[in-house]
């Protein structure tokens, strides 16, 4: 959500269950996110490809970042970062250098927070949002993809 400054607009959200009947969660989901500018940012988490797409990626009108999974972490990809590569408009491309972090840097912070009052890199009401896109998402979902506004913090 801080990738984009303009507001949402509204969000739509697709599921599907095809193949595990024993479990709740959707096997594929989609969610799109609309915002007022025009921009989208669409979400796909799915457990029925026959092929691993890329970790993520972000394209755009002058470029794209595409981060996929690094292999060698066995059966474990998702717990190591992402291979990030730039392609820029000119057709040319690198692979960003991984920048390391602390572990669990997080539980420092909120330690730091908790102590002295550190402000936090990421602050309640941005995790709220994202529950509300969720939520919103949902109930797209529920009613066949149908466009819901959700109420958000952020203008």
């Amino acid at each position: 959500m801080s990738l984009v400054p303009a507001s949402v607009d509204f969000v739509s959200g697709l599921n599907q269950k095809r193949m595990w009947d024993h479990v709740t969660n959707a096997d594929h989901a989609q969610v799109t996110i609309n915002f007022n500018d025009g921009v989208q940012a669409v979400f796909i988490n799915s457990d029925l490809a026959a092929a691993r797409k890329p970790k993520f990626y972000i394209l755009g009108t002058k470029g794209a970042l595409i981060g996929t999974w690094d292999e060698s972490g066995g059966g474990a990809v998702a717990d190591l970062p992402a291979i990030i590569t730039l392609h820029r408009g000119d057709g040319s491309s690198e692979v960003i250098k991984h920048v390391s972090h602390v572990p669990y840097s997080f539980y420092s912070s909120l330690v730091a927070y908790l102590n002295d009052g550190t402000p936090m890199s990421v602050v309640a009401a941005q995790s709220r949002d994202v529950v509300a896109i969720m939520q919103a998402a949902e109930e797209s979902a529920l009613a066949n993809g149908r466009a819901v506004s959700p109420i958000l913090l952020r203008a």
